[in-house]
This record gives structure tokens, sequence and C-alpha cells, in this order.
């Protein structure tokens, strides 16, 4: 046995140098050339009254030349430079040798990294980019299963959707060393995949293919695309990988639409969109009941209004926990499902523990999950100032989702929390540089000029936000409160007036309200809304233990109270920080 691996080895060695050297593209080429040459000269001999040995001797010279040709393809490369000889894989004068292991075992970890770039929509109707972004996610969510691959999230790598950037560059700023880019076509029931696997250094494409089906069997397209990058790539899968990416969602392609609209709202994030991806989501789950992944999916849409405060907690929560518990049902390995169901557990129950088991189960199913990670860093391990391990998840998120924004802002989310305001302020204005339209880091950076004392500044950052977010109850909270603190007390209570009136008509958290009236000096009243808070269980009461906006108040016997109803009587679940 070790006598036949050792020569599968050598073989596969073998023809992986063939195909580094271009042997194979030469000889093709080669033959090409020769099979016209030689066809030519069939036709000109007799009309040009040239000698008959003449074609004879162009035959065998074509034939004697085939193996010449591979071998200066084998020996010799053309480059910029001039031609050059090829080093061997493996030697000094390889520039890749350092990351290419004499045994010919697969290629390290770096060399199994691969970014999904955002499927082109060919189809007529432009109302179809929801479904070539799908496709894009759900090749995405293929790959990412398979522990030996470093796929890139989405987010990072719709950056680059409607851009015209080299692969080179592509793949400096994404940390990748091959790309997959393509395009959909959608007409009825028909649909064509066009795929690419691309060398970045190189530019070569070592794998290609285009699928002209049915649409019912565009679930056989993505297992197939992504079982051949894996093997491009060397990448091992487990029996359990292999059959988590055979296993179809559902059977139901009108469902399969509907989850596919319903994620493309969810990906957008404004409260209307939010609104409607339940609404699709919905839709597909009624269609097929047992379709695990809308399940999940509908699970955070519900999370993701009741965190932004758009919906009250008691209304979205419990449906999250419901559609969580429903997939995790009928799919217990399903990272999405356990990541939702522990935000629940967090944000709504305050059971930690329960959401720490469901955060880490699902990162050690799914280590590739950059949202497993990222939440479990900023709604668990954050808000118990578990610090320096929060760091940690977020420095895996950020390799996995490196052009993210909000895992950035992330970063200086937990420098403000660690009373670090210089390097939160310098994270935040990283982040802007990039994206200044993102209106969270100009939410944080207010947050941070504040709290280093320059009252104008911060301003101004907490108005952009207001803007930014088309003035969101948090960004305007946070704006009323730093006018208070500044001594503009007069548009502050305009600002708590704006807020109460909108109250009467829709959901308010408490907690905002409680900011407000901290700021304008009102401690009483503030705890009696941050009381009121938490008998609704307000999502946002979870920044209460690390957030420097209540450091006013936690000398405060009612506000030591309210936070062990929430975080417990002073304990930390498992974790050294504290």
């Amino acid at each position: 046995m070790t006598r036949l691996a050792s020569t599968g080895e050598k073989m596969t060695r073998f023809f992986t140098e063939l195909r580094r050297r271009r042997v194979f593209r030469v000889g093709a080429a080669y033959a090409l050339v020769g099979w016209f040459l030689i066809q030519a000269a069939d036709v000109i001999v007799e009309p040009m009254n040239l000698p008959e040995w003449i074609q004879p001797l162009l035959i065998m010279s074509v034939f004697l030349g085939f193996p010449v040709a591979l071998l200066l393809a084998w020996a010799f490369d053309l480059t910029p430079g001039g031609v050059e000889r090829t080093p061997m894989l493996g030697t000094d004068a390889d520039p890749d040798s350092s990351s290419l292991p004499s045994s010919g075992r697969p290629p390290p970890e770096a060399e199994r990294s691969v970014a999904v770039l955002p499927f082109a929509n060919l189809s007529q109707a432009p109302e179809n980019e929801y479904f070539s972004d799908g496709i894009t996610d759900d090749l995405i969510t293929h790959l990412s299963k398979i522990r030996d691959l470093r796929v890139i999230s989405r987010t990072s790598v719709m950056r680059f959707k409607g851009r015209t950037v080299s692969l080179q560059e592509i793949g400096r700023e994404l940390g990748v060393s091959r790309v997959l880019e393509g395009s959909v076509r959608r007409g009825g029931d028909r649909v064509r995949v066009n795929a690419q696997l691309i060398d970045v250094a190189t530019d070569d494409h070592l794998w290609a293919e285009m699928y002209d089906r049915d649409l019912e069997d565009i679930f056989a397209i993505q297992l197939e695309v992504a079982s051949r990058i894996a093997e491009s790539l060397q990448a091992h899968l487990s029996v359990e990988e292999e059959t988590g990416l055979a296993r179809q969602p559902t059977g139901d392609m009108e469902a399969y639409d509907l989850y596919l609209k319903g994620r493309y709202h969810w990906n957008l994030r404004t409260e209307t969109d939010l609104g409607r991806s339940v609404e699709l989501l919905q839709r597909a789950v009624d269609r097929d009941p047992d379709y695990s992944l809308a399940l999940a999916g509908l699970a955070d849409s519900y999370i993701m209004l009741g965190v932004y405060g758009a919906h009250p907690p008691d209304q979205t929560m419990p449906q999250a926990r419901r559609a969580a518990e429903r997939a995790l049902d009928l799919d217990d390995v399903s990272a999405p499902a356990l990541v939702s169901r522990g935000s629940v557990r967090g944000f709504y129950d305050w059971d930690w523990q329960g959401a720490e088991e469901d955060y880490r189960r699902a990162i050690d199913l799914n280590p590739g999950y950059a949202l497993a990670h990222q939440w479990y860093a900023t709604n668990l391990l954050l808000p118990l100032s578990r610090f320096d391990e929060g760091r940690d998840r977020l420095e895996e998120a950020k390799a996995l989702d490196p052009l993210s924004p909000a895992i950035r802002v992330s970063f200086g989310v937990l420098a403000f929390f660690e009373r670090d305001f210089d390097r939160a302020r310098q994270e935040l204005s990283y982040v802007l540089e990039d994206d200044p339209r993102f209106g969270i880091a100009h939410f944080m950076l207010g947050g941070c000029h504040q709290e280093l004392g320059d009252a104008s500044a911060a301003t101004t950052a907490f108005r952009e936000a207001v803007d930014l977010s088309g003035r969101s109850v948090e960004t305007v909270a946070g704006l009323g409160h730093c006018l208070a603190r500044a001594g503009q007390v007069d548009e502050a209570r305009i600002l708590l007036a704006e807020l109460n009136d909108r109250a009467q008509e829709a959901y308010v958290s408490p907690t905002r309200l409680a900011q407000l009236r901290l700021g304008l000096g009102e401690n009483d009243a503030a705890l009696d809304l941050l009381e009121e808070a938490a008998s609704v269980r307000a999502a946002d009461l979870v920044w209460l233990r690390v957030s420097p906006t209540w450091d006013p108040l936690r000398e405060s016997p009612r506000f030591q109270a309210l936070s062990a109803t929430v975080f417990g009587a002073g304990t930390t679940p498992s974790g050294d920080d504290g």
C-alpha cells in the first residue's frame, strides 16, 4: 500500500509539474499548428508543382518536432524579461518553493484560499440580479464548509461587484491565491452558468466549465463547481463534508427562488428590506416547511429587526427562536441556525452559557463561517467584557472577510469598550477612509470624540450618523446625549421630544430614551427607563456592562441590580477576561 501511495504521489506531482510548465498547452498548440501546415501542404504541392517529397518531409518534421517542442516547454519559459529556464518545484530558484512541500502533499493553507467573485447577471431581466447574487452566496456557503479551504465571505467579495480591478489586486486585497469568476443567465426554467477558476499569480485558468441545464439542476451545478474547486486546490473532504455538500436544501424551486430573494433583501439591512426579507422567507417556508436554510434566514431577519430596535423584542425574538429551533430539528448540524439561536439566547433570554454553547458549536461545525466568529465576539464576548477572546474571534472573522466594514468597525468598538479611545478613533477613521458613508463608524467615532472631550468633533460625527441612518432612534439618542453633555440642552430636549413622539406610534427602545435623560442629568428618570427596558428585554441592554455611556450610574444600587439581572450576579461564563 505504501509503495502504491508513493507511486500515486509521484504521478500526481509529475502531472502537476507538466501543467505548471504549460507542457499540455504547448503540445495542444503545436498539434494544431502542425495539422494546419500538413493540410496546407496537401493543398499547395500540386498547384505549385513542388517535388512530391516535400509533403512527406513536412509530415516527418512535424512529428519529430513534437517531442522537441515538449522538451523546450519543460525546460524554458517565455517571460516579460525574455526566455528563461523554468525552475523545478521545490528548488531555491522556484519563487514558490517555500510554499510547496517536497513530500508531494497538498499545498499549505495559504495556497488553498479562494474568493468567489460576484457572478455577472447576463439575464435579459435586470431584476434577476438577486439570482446571480444568490448563486454567488451559495457557492461561498458550499466552499466555506470545507475545512481545508479558506474562503472569503460575501461582504468582502461584493465590494468588487461592478468594478474593474485586476485579479492580482483582488488577490492582494483579499489574501487569496485563486479566484472563481463567472456569469449566470436565467431564462424561464433554464439556467446557464459559466465558471472559471484562475490562479491569481499567473493568470492561468486552472479550470473552466459551462453548464446549460434545467433550473432544477442548479444544486447539482453548485455541487460540481465546489467539488472541482476543492479538487483543483487539493483540498481534502471528510465524509461529513461530502455528505453536507451533496445534501439538496429543498426540492421546491419556487421556495428556493423565494429564499434567494429573501437573503438578497436581508443583505441590504435597512428596516424596510428586513421586513421584506421576513415576508419572502416566510413564503419560502410555507411552500417547504422542511427548508432548514430558509428557516435560519427567517430567524436572522427577525433578530436583526429586534437588534436594530425596529420592532419590539417580544415580537421578533420569540419568532426568531421558533424558526431557529425548527431549523435545528431538521438539521442539527446547521451552523447558521445555531448562530441564530445563540443570538436569541444572548440578546433576549440573557442565557449567556446557552448562547456560548451555540456559537462555539457553530464554529466547530463550520470554522469558515465568518458571521459565527463575528457575532460570537460582538454579541457575547464583548458584552461580557471578555475582550481578549473577542479580539481573537474578530481576527478570525477578519481573515475570512477582510474588507467587511462591520467587522473592521468592531475593532473600534472593542477599543471603545476597553476605554482606549485614541485607538478606537484611529480604527474607526481607517474604516471611514475606505467607506465614508458607513454610518455606524460615524456614530462610534462621535462617542470617541465625546469621551476625549472634543464636543465639536463629537457633534459633527453624530450629526453625520443621524443623516446617513435616516434619523434612526439610536443615532438621534446619541446626538441628544452628546448635545446635553456639551451644554446644548435646548436642542437635546427637542430631540428627546422627537423620540417620545415616535414612541407613540412605533417601538422606541426605553434604553435610548434613558441615554438622553442621562445626558440631561436626570439620573433617576434614566434608571426608571432602564428598568422598563429590562421588563421588555430590550436588545441594547447587553451593552450596559461595557459602554462608557452608563459610567455615571455604575455606583447606583438600582443600576447594579439591573446589571445583575441581565448578566447574572457578576460571574462570567467560561473565559478569563472579566
